[in-house]
């Protein structure tokens, strides 16, 4: 008879212990989640770009205006996993990735310099480039981030519910495509010791100097005259000249510094239309900041012409505007539209005999 009582409460023992620990185990799961959402929206850039000039040897008359963007729009994607640790589950934590596909134009209004350079026919000689009309980009900038984030959840209803998310932002990766249209006038400016060519950088060049530039042409011609003829007979016999040069790269791709931090926000509507499984909608705020590389820093924008098989002049060397900037802040805002998967089918049920009562008898769907 002793042995029977002992097997039986060790069995009711063994019992016990299962059902609690299967009941801590579906508790777990029932506070743990998914989300797929995607994401569009406007996006606004604050650019800083560090000043041209710096990258040309003895430059002066420096002009450039700011870079300004414009027509900003994002797309994105989040994949998140959610985890509520307090009895009404209502506060959490959740970790994630996401991925923004933005896009906007960059443009430049204004880009003039005069600085020491040098080719083929001439050691040295002042090169002057200034651009044919507004410098415009097209850029396309894909991203990839890591989301850590607080979380709160109201339910008003079995099916309704009320969710905010916010929390930083880890950039991993972030790769700008480009186009431009951009166009250059190079014209050149040289001074002689004798045979001898020298630079001359006096702002005002010199009275001897010889000037191949509009400016010059048009003093000489007050009443017109056909000055691409007059660019081109000097690039024919040798001076880095040509008008309306175009780009000779006129797509390409930039990379900004990994590691950035930001931030983010979002409220949501989240109604369940099956047991465990809720739609969400809502609106979101992102707040980035990316910085470049020093390498990218240290391009010029154009420096060259680039000549054909007979020596013509035919467009000019070009590096991407994006390359001169040294900072940019983003801003992204939209909506969101999603689906939040609970774990456990079970998720908001709780049993009627549910020692915890961490959800009452009917549930919560959210």
């Amino acid at each position: 008879m002793g042995k029977r009582i002992i097997c039986l409460t060790a069995i009711a023992v063994l019992a016990a212990t299962y059902n609690s620990e299967a009941q801590v185990r579906s508790e777990y799961f029932r506070s743990l989640s998914a989300d797929l959402q995607v994401n569009t929206g406007m996006l606004s850039q604050k650019v800083t770009a560090i000043p041209f000039a710096i990258n040309y040897r003895d430059a002066v008359n420096a002009k450039q205006g700011d870079i300004k963007f414009k027509s900003g729009q994002s797309w994105g994607y989040d994949f998140r996993l959610g985890y509520y640790f307090n009895r009404t589950r209502s506060l959490g934590i959740g970790l994630g990735l996401t991925y923004y596909k933005q896009e906007g134009n960059l443009n430049l209004d204004t880009f003039h310099v005069e600085f020491r350079s040098n080719d083929a026919s001439y050691p040295v000689f002042r090169q002057v480039i200034s651009t044919s009309r507004s410098i415009r980009e097209s850029v396309v900038s894909k991203s990839l981030n890591i989301p850590l984030l607080l979380r709160y959840k109201k339910d008003f209803s079995d099916k309704l519910a009320l969710t905010v998310d916010a929390g930083i932002l880890y950039n991993i990766s972030v790769k700008n495509s480009y186009n431009t249209d951009a166009a250059f006038d190079y014209e050149a400016i040289y001074k002689f010791e004798g045979q001898t060519p020298v630079y001359d950088p006096s702002p005002t060049p010199d009275a001897t100097d010889l000037l191949i530039t509009k400016a010059e042409y048009y003093n000489d011609n007050p009443y017109g005259g056909n000055v691409s003829a007059f660019f081109l007979h000097h690039d024919t016999i040798g001076k880095s000249v040509g008008l309306y040069l175009p780009a000779d790269k006129k797509s390409g791709t930039v990379k900004y510094k990994s590691g950035s931090l930001g931030y983010t926000g979002e409220v949501a509507a989240n109604y369940m239309v099956i047991r465990n499984v809720c739609v969400r909608a809502g609106v979101y705020y992102t707040y980035q900041s990316f910085t470049n590389t020093g390498n990218n820093n240290a391009l010029r924008l154009t420096d060259k012409v680039v000549e054909n098989a007979a020596g013509m002049s035919t467009a000019a060397n070009y590096n991407s505007m994006l390359n001169e900037v040294q900072n940019v802040k983003t801003h992204n805002y939209g909506i969101m539209l999603g689906v939040r998967v609970y774990f456990n089918k079970m998720a908001w049920r709780a049993p009627e005999n549910d020692m915890n009562k961490i959800t009452p008898a009917q549930g919560r769907a959210h």
